[in-house]
């Protein structure tokens, strides 16, 4: 195939800075090309230990740090009950719901409702320490250590045949230096949401799920939908259920690209991390070309 018949890029030519969409105040709409909005689904878990003995309790005491025997919901599982929430989300809410990539907190309950709603679909997981619950207070918001969380969930989405990157994005540190015996404030929460936004605008997929927490979600949606009529907002504000399947659409109002580099004076952008290496930013035909003549080269 030549270069000529290839995909259009969707972000060809489009700055930083220059305007991707259209909006006239008085005519209550704005207009985007399509392959300037992506459709996000967001997931949160489902029940984990931490919520059952919440909600017994009435607050949320039992997971406080301070509170004797609290440790025990330290990166807190599954719950039968969540298990078979997520089990009926699978059989009858999907419909409509197509990722081809599927981002998820690197807490294990995030883990666990990612897998047993997408597992098998022969989509891509990624995890993504931007979009981790609000740390602080609460045990439940502390994670285990990556090779204790990573030697659990490896084999439970190696036995469905799906591929998962943790190592990418997913725990900066081995130990969660994160969590703190005080709440992250909500300005920090509310920036991760954003710069998890704005990271998912810089993605080549067009329709993404992202599973993650209540808190988190809470921050993110609340920075937007001020303006909005109030049922709209009260439905974009509303805390989310365990398990509930949230959807959104992200409007892209400016050119986002990930870290990476022009090829010289062309039109073409190379994505540093290889995970972006497709759709739009796929290699060329020539870039693919030329890996195969070093490789003869290597060999005169």
């Amino acid at each position: 195939m030549s270069d000529d018949n290839r995909e259009e890029s969707p972000f060809a030519n489009i700055g930083k800075d220059d305007s991707a969409f259209s909006h006239v105040p008085e005519h209550g709409f704005s207009l985007f090309l399509a392959n300037r909005s992506k459709t996000i689904h967001f997931v949160r878990h489902a029940e984990g230990t931490h919520n059952e003995a919440n909600t017994a309790y009435g607050d949320d005491t039992p997971c406080t740090f301070s509170t004797p025997g609290s440790w025990r919901y330290m990166d807190a599982r599954l719950t039968d009950k969540g298990i078979d929430q997520c089990v009926q989300v699978r059989r009858s809410q999907l419909k409509g719901v197509k990722p081809e990539l599927i981002i998820v907190s690197p807490f294990t309950r995030t883990l666990q409702t990612a897998h047993i709603i997408f597992g098998g679909s022969h989509v891509p997981f990624m995890v993504h320490h931007l979009c981790q619950e609000r740390y602080g207070l609460f045990t439940c918001d502390k994670k285990r250590t990556k090779t204790e969380i990573v030697a659990d969930m490896a084999p439970v989405y190696a036995a469905t045949g799906d591929t998962i990157n943790f190592d990418s994005f997913g725990y900066p540190t081995e130990d969660d230096q994160m969590w703190k015996e005080t709440r992250e404030p909500d300005d920090d929460c509310t920036g991760r949401g954003i710069a998890m936004m704005q990271w998912l605008a810089t993605r080549p997929e067009n329709e993404i799920a992202v599973v993650t927490h209540s808190s988190w979600l809470k921050h993110l949606f609340r920075a937007f939908g001020e303006t909005i009529h109030q049922k709209d907002k009260a439905t974009l504000h509303k805390l989310a259920a365990n398990a509930e399947v949230r959807s959104i659409t992200l409007a892209c109002h400016k050119g986002f690209y990930p870290p990476g580099e022009w090829d010289g004076d062309t039109d073409v952008f190379i994505p540093e991390h290889v995970s972006f290496r497709k759709g739009k930013w796929a290699c060329t035909d020539d870039q693919i070309a030329e890996k195969h003549k070093l490789v003869r080269k290597g060999n005169e």
